[in-house]
């Protein structure tokens, strides 16, 4: 019997013994069959393995069965050498990848070599940290980069892209991201090439490009952007036109997927847009500074976008082992996987440390004890919205009587589709009558104080909400106390956004006042703004982290104070209770458990949304 590969196929040829006595073995049935795909001019056609630990179980199988038929399962050398190579690649990739991290000289003269060519382009220079990353990613070609939020992944990219354009071995960098992300590559690359490497660049959002078909999408994708160095696509924009990326990243091109966790969603359109465009590119990056899982199956997108065709060879993780993995299970991805990241913190390149956090604390009167009471009994078997209604409640009472709007709050949840957790409004008349008489809350009153007072001593501050309403609402009141406000939020364009960033950097008003969803990714204000105040948030650590890092970023002077505030409204009544230092206490438990892991170099999980909702809840229903 002889196996062996042609046309792409594997091929399994059964002579001496002949096809009908292998298909009659029951050794065949139980063991082998499962690896046919078909029959072809007698021979059997066998489904082809991704790896080498599969094409060892094949030749173990139909080896068996051969002996067992009395005869002997020869293999072609090219089949062996094929397999072979993959298993070589990958031990040689493991090996080089956690050689590098952990500073092996046997890559000194290659780093040396790197830095001075690096160096010789880049105008800003990076740290010995980034260039050390900058190295790792370069070396790998494909890898991630997991540093902190704030630790200056963009500049380390650029330094990698920087050493593969001076050997030839790309030409342009393509970079996927969400929109926000934009002015901060745009900016990045002016700040680090200055005009050793003029900018020219091209972005989904483009005012021309936007205004295009699908099909004139496609054709100037194809035809019309050969010419520029950076390529900008958000993820929303990436599904019509991945075919068409696809081919551009195969050609000389550094693809870098920015904000990764974006597309960790298995099946998500975004995400088979991602493994579509990665597919055939020499050069991928993987992006995030919270790649903080619910679940290890929160990595299996990475991994594939970053070896689409090795991943079995690589890894080999099943989707079901990767959800459900045991501590056991765990520790072996993070075994595996390390090799393949690199990891930063702000502490390793120096940044100063943020102030402690300032918790100003909110006293709610008889009033305030009896609506949130009222709330408790409503919503008691829904937790979320009683969570949201509360937020609700500590801006504006009013706000109560206006149907609960998914575009608040699906991004706290980080879903794309409807949670079904939408309420109708249905109070009694007592009721609307205790929410109308309430007036403006008092949370909101001294979150006014508090961004006033900061203004007054000349400082600008950020304000971070939930809802667009609360946005609003803060704006128009402290525009009747003189001080100038402006609100980013979803709905914002991206060339206002812009704008009005580039205006509160320039010092043109105060206070910016955003969420997490719209502005927390890639965004640097750290060269205007040191003060950040909390008026709502939730329990999603990433946008809690991400929203910190604005202002708490590479680039901060020595002895530079960063200073963060969070509001909390407490209720009496029999047992004192707080939503939002609820919230707080759980944002910290996960904050621990993130920086735990980072100091043993692991790949950390997260507890759920349900989990969250619990402990934030636990004890407020006991009798």
């Amino acid at each position: 019997m002889r196996l062996y590969e042609e046309g792409g196929e594997l091929l399994l040829d059964p002579e001496p013994i002949g096809l009908d006595a292998v298909l009659r073995s029951p050794k065949y049935k139980l063991r082998c069959r499962r690896h046919v795909e078909g029959q072809r001019d007698g021979l059997l056609v066998l489904s082809m393995p991704d790896n080498n630990a599969g094409f060892e179980v094949i030749i173990d199988r139909f080896g068996a069965l051969a002996e067992k038929l009395g005869c002997t399962l020869e293999v072609s050398s090219s089949l062996r050498s094929r397999f072979l190579a993959l298993k070589e690649l990958a031990d040689e990739r493991y090996r080089m990848g956690n050689e590098i991290k952990r500073g092996d000289c046997k890559y000194d003269a290659k780093l040396a070599e790197f830095a001075r060519v690096v160096d010789a382009v880049m105008v800003r220079r990076l740290k010995d940290r980034q260039m050390r990353d900058a190295f790792f990613l370069a070396s790998m070609a494909r890898a991630g980069n997991f540093s902190v939020p704030g630790s200056g992944k963009t500049a380390t990219v650029l330094g990698a892209f920087a050493f593969l354009a001076e050997r030839g071995l790309v030409e342009r960098l393509m970079v996927v991201c969400p929109k926000n992300a934009f002015d901060s590559w745009r900016t990045e690359w002016r700040l680090c090439f200055g005009q050793n490497r003029p900018l020219a660049c091209f972005s989904t959002q483009d005012a021309g490009f936007v205004g295009m078909g699908r099909p004139d999408k496609q054709r100037f994708i194809r035809t019309g952007i050969g010419g520029v160095n950076l390529i900008l696509v958000n993820y929303e924009a990436s599904p019509g036109i991945a075919d068409d990326l696809q081919r551009v990243a195969a050609d000389k091109t550094l693809l870098v997927f920015d904000e990764v966790h974006r597309v960790k969603r298995v099946g998500g359109k975004q995400a088979q847009a991602a493994l579509t465009i990665s597919s055939e590119a020499s050069y991928t990056f993987a992006l995030t500074g919270t790649p903080l899982p619910n679940t290890y199956e929160d990595l299996y997108n990475f991994l594939h976008i970053l070896y689409p065709h090795e991943y079995d060879s690589f890894f080999g993780f099943e989707k079901r082992e990767l959800k459900n993995a045991t501590e056991e299970k765990q520790l072996q991805i993070n075994e595996r996987i390390q090799p393949f990241f690199c990891r930063t913190t702000k502490a390793d390149l120096g940044v100063p440390t943020a102030e402690p956090d300032e918790l100003v604390r909110v006293d709610s009167d008889v009033r305030d004890d009896q609506l949130v009471g009222v709330l408790k009994n409503h919503y008691r078997k829904n937790k979320l919205t009683l969570m949201l209604r509360l937020m609700q409640m500590e801006n504006d009472p009013v706000e109560l009587l206006q149907d609960l709007d998914p575009a608040d709050y699906r991004w706290v949840l980080e879903v794309d589709e409807d949670t079904g957790e939408v309420d109708t409004v249905d109070y009694s008349d007592k009721i609307v009558d205790m929410i109308n008489s309430l007036g403006v809350s008092k949370k909101r009153m001294r979150a006014l104080r508090l961004v006033e007072d900061i203004v007054r001593a000349g400082r600008p501050v950020i304000v971070w909400c939930v809802f667009r309403e609360s946005m609003r609402d803060l704006s128009r009141d402290l525009q009747r106390r003189g001080i100038e406000a402006r609100e980013i939020y979803g709905d914002v364009d991206v060339d206002d956004r812009s704008q009005i960033l580039d205006d509160f950097r320039a010092g043109k008003f105060p206070v910016l006042i955003t969420n997490p969803h719209t502005l927390a990714e890639s965004v640097s204000l750290h060269s205007v703004c040191h003060d950040a105040v909390y008026y709502e948030y939730s329990f999603n650590l990433v946008h809690l982290l991400q929203s910190k890092d604005r202002i708490h970023r590479l680039g901060l002077p020595a002895g530079q104070k960063t200073r963060y505030y969070f509001l909390w409204e407490e209720y009496g009544g029999d047992k004192a209770w707080s939503l939002d230092c609820e919230i707080y206490k759980r944002l910290r438990m996960k904050e621990e458990t993130m920086l735990r892991a980072i100091d043993a170099d692991l790949i950390e999980t997260q507890p759920t949304t349900e989990e969250d909702l619990e402990a934030i809840f636990a004890g407020l229903f006991d009798e």
